[in-house]
């Protein structure tokens, strides 16, 4: 009979959770693909969820704390990442009891917002569902010819930054970081998550000087991250990228708060896709609502009213906004809806809640409000 444990990994296990992991995702090396998780220096003990039987790792699942600041709030979030189990221990309920480990430690921790890369109907079950709102733009050497001609700026200049260059990525750190929304990336980890994905991170210069920077996929197809401090200077990026590494196109994504890049890139991109962010789950209604309302509010002006909802398990909720300042608060009012999590999730952060509002159809102060700008950029999510 098995002796069979379920418990946090702590730094003695790192080569064991390394070596599962890899297995099970055998195109993946962790090390290099998630080096802020998985480089040995990083790993972090509590943070891997395991199952031992026997003494030997057979199950993990990778649940890693991040601060995120919107508009000056600090909110707690946490990444699930390397949900594995070995082929000859499956079926035995391994991943639920982890995930449901992981969660119940996650409110513990009063824990705002989870997030992860993976299936929707296998992680709906955990309460987590594709939602936030993020835009893709496209973008081709016949884009830019046509709109710019001959009007290009021959002076922007893109390098490749060398890990080895902390100066650079001190100031690439402090332009991520004067954002009104990011994820506090650690000094001592900011090089690692920044090649989170084996994404290449290129400073921007203008006449040799440093302007800004990007962030690019291992396959070069898509930037991820885009930070230069004009913005009219974006079709020049974007052309000199697409010069340094001899590619016909890219995608750049970017979210509903950058109003003035949207602006910029719809002038001249190809098209323009809306998408689901990620796999999101609410844990703390009340301070994600209030926090990503603040940043919505400054950026458009909502006209003032108020809508209640009954969200299965937390309670009844009121958004109000006065003045073009929200409030989130616990109520006794009667509800407005009644949702589930999955539906109160989809309803007020999906994109498709600018099209559809199911049971609010007809309620124009709930078309003003949602859907609510929620993201997580792809190098905070593991």
């Amino acid at each position: 009979m098995s002796d069979i444990e379920l418990l946090k990994a702590d730094n003695n296990d790192f080569e064991e959770v390394l070596d599962l992991i890899d297995l099970v995702f055998n195109s993946f090396k962790f090390e290099t693909m998630l080096p802020a998780q998985y480089k040995e220096k990083n790993f972090m003990s509590g943070t891997n969820y395991i199952v031992k039987e026997n003494g030997k790792i057979v199950a993990s699942v990778g649940a890693y704390p991040v601060d995120y600041n919107v508009c000056g709030d600090n909110l707690r979030a946490s990444g699930i990442t390397a949900v594995a189990v070995h082929s000859r221990n499956r079926l035995n309920g391994y991943m639920k009891k982890l995930m449901e480990m992981a969660l119940a430690d996650m409110r513990d921790d009063n824990v705002d917002l989870s997030f992860l890369y993976g299936e929707r109907q296998r992680y709906e079950y955990f309460g987590y569902t594709p939602c936030g709102v993020r835009l893709e733009y496209y973008c081709n050497k016949h884009n830019i010819q046509h709109y710019f001609k001959d009007k290009l700026n021959a002076n922007i200049m893109l390098k490749e930054a060398d890990k080895k260059d902390t100066e650079l990525f001190d100031e690439i750190n402090k332009i991520y970081s004067s954002k009104r929304v990011y994820v506090v990336r650690p000094r001592e980890r900011f090089i690692d998550i920044m090649s989170t994905w084996e994404n290449k991170t290129l400073a921007v210069y203008n006449d040799d000087r440093f302007i800004g920077y990007i962030s690019t996929s291992k396959d070069l197809d898509s930037i991820c991250e885009f930070f230069i401090d004009d913005v009219n200077l974006s079709c020049d990026v974007i052309n000199a990228y697409l010069e340094k590494f001899d590619r016909y196109d890219v995608t750049i994504s970017i979210f509903p708060y950058e109003t003035e890049l949207c602006t910029y890139l719809s002038k001249f991109t190809g098209t323009v896709t809306i998408k689901d962010d990620s796999n999101l789950n609410i844990i703390n209604y009340k301070n994600i609502l209030n926090s990503f309302l603040k940043l919505k509010c400054e950026y458009t002006k909502i006209p003032d009213g108020a809508i209640t909802f009954n969200i299965r398990d937390t309670g009844n909720i009121t958004i109000t906004i006065n003045n073009n300042i929200p409030s989130v608060m616990f109520t006794d009012e009667k509800a407005d809806a009644v949702l589930t999590p999955l539906e109160a999730s989809k309803l007020f952060f999906s994109p498709l809640s600018a099209y559809s509002l199911g049971p609010i159809e007809r309620n124009a102060f709930a078309h003003n409000l949602f859907p609510i700008p929620l993201f997580v950029r792809r190098l905070d999510r593991s």
